[in-house]
Formats: structure tokens, C-alpha cells, sequence
């Protein structure tokens, strides 16, 4: 299954992408693939779901993959994982 995001990927575009992931899981695909190749612009909030997206597609057989090709929607990626957290300690 692939989901295309256009153009600017603001905080509502992120929420709606996680709505659609949900609904797309209920069909049980082995992988979900998010295309970021023609998101124009995006703001953080917007990025986040696609770190969130992964949490929520953590048991596809296949995974979750993102399609990129340089521009805006890799930057949208990148901040969506430059916020990872850090393990501060091992026990």
C-alpha cells in the first residue's frame, strides 16, 4: 500500500496521515510505503507523524518504508528522526 503526500505537510497534513495509516491498517497490508517525493514544504509538527507513523506500523511483516528523492520531503524526514531519544545510561 502507498500513501502520496503534496505539498505542504503542516500539523493537519500529519494528523491526516495518521488517520489514514489507522484506517490503512485495518486492511492488514505486510507494508505500508509513505511517498514524500512531492511534499513542497512541511513544518515540524507535520514531520512528527512521520516518526509517529512508525510506532503505529512497528508490526507490519514487510514494514514501514518512506520514498524520497532529495528536496523538502527528505528534510521532512530527517527532522522527524533528528529527535530520537538518546539513551543516557547502560544498566
Amino acid at each position: 500500500m502507498t500513501l502520496v503526500l503534496e505539498g505542504m505537510l503542516d500539523a493537519a497534513g500529519g494528523e491526516a496521515l495518521l488517520s489514514t495509516v489507522h484506517r490503512a491498517l485495518q486492511a492488514q497490508p505486510e507494508r505500508i510505503d509513505i511517498d514524500l517525493r512531492v511534499v513542497t514544504s512541511f513544518v515540524r509538527e507535520g514531520a512528527m507523524a512521520l516518526a509517529r507513523c512508525r510506532d503505529v506500523c512497528g508490526g507490519l511483516p514487510a514494514g514501514l518504508h518512506y520514498r524520497t528523492d532529495g528536496g523538502p520531503g527528505q528534510l521532512a524526514l530527517l527532522t522527524a528522526f533528528e529527535y530520537e531519544p538518546v539513551v543516557d545510561h547502560i544498566d
